[in-house]
């Protein structure tokens, strides 16, 4: 017999995809800050990071299940809550915003190694329970952010060294960005599979 999921696991489950989502970013953007080209492109991006993880969690938080687990503690102090649809929603909506803001620091959709976090973000409205016609509204969405993100490049990816003295340190920023690619691809893949493992028909 399957145990129903509570829209307070669900909750919690989003907390717990928010943190692999971010250590997926954070990792990409501890590689690329190996070359000095990543350093310049990545630059103020680790603050972003922050910012979005605050974000999402006072969201998920402030969501009407979690904050009827907490609210208690407050004692006779009521603070407004989120619906849940909303408060999902809006993480999604804030995921992708943050995403595409690395994806257009780091070169556009065909060089960021953010691409495939792009990709993932509708594989885990499966994994929450959204419903399918939101999971479709979130593919369309990622799909015409990736199309604009071909034609939009990074604002110092452009930055090519035209003397023949830069060359290796040009050769070495290219392996150290393959290296923060493969990580984000390996890892979003990784996740990917976890969820379709969980989600199952059982």
């Amino acid at each position: 017999m399957t145990t129903p999921i509570t829209p307070a696991a669900l909750s919690g489950a989003s907390i717990v995809i928010q943190i692999c989502v971010l250590t997926i970013a954070y990792v990409a953007l501890g590689i690329l800050g190996r070359s000095l080209n990543g350093r310049l492109t990545t630059r103020g991006s680790h603050s972003t990071l922050v910012l979005w993880l605050l974000l999402t969690i006072i969201v998920i938080v402030m969501g009407e299940d979690l904050y009827a687990q907490w609210s208690p503690v407050l004692g006779n102090v009521a603070l407004p809550s989120i619906p849940r649809e909303g408060a999902f929603v809006a993480v999604f909506v804030l995921d992708i915003i943050f995403v595409t803001v690395l994806i257009f620091r780091t070169g556009g959709a065909k060089m960021s190694p953010f691409t495939s976090i792009l990709f993932l973000l509708p594989t885990l409205a499966i994994f929450l329970r959204e419903p399918a016609w939101r999971f479709l509204l979130y593919s369309f969405f990622v799909g015409i952010i990736y199309v604009s993100m071909l034609k939009v490049g990074s604002f110092t990816s452009s930055f090519v060294p035209s003397s023949d003295l830069f060359s290796t340190r040009k050769r070495d920023d290219e392996v150290t960005h393959d290296w923060a690619t493969r990580w984000a691809n390996m890892a979003c893949l990784a996740l990917a599979t976890l969820i379709g493992y969980i989600t199952q028909p059982k």
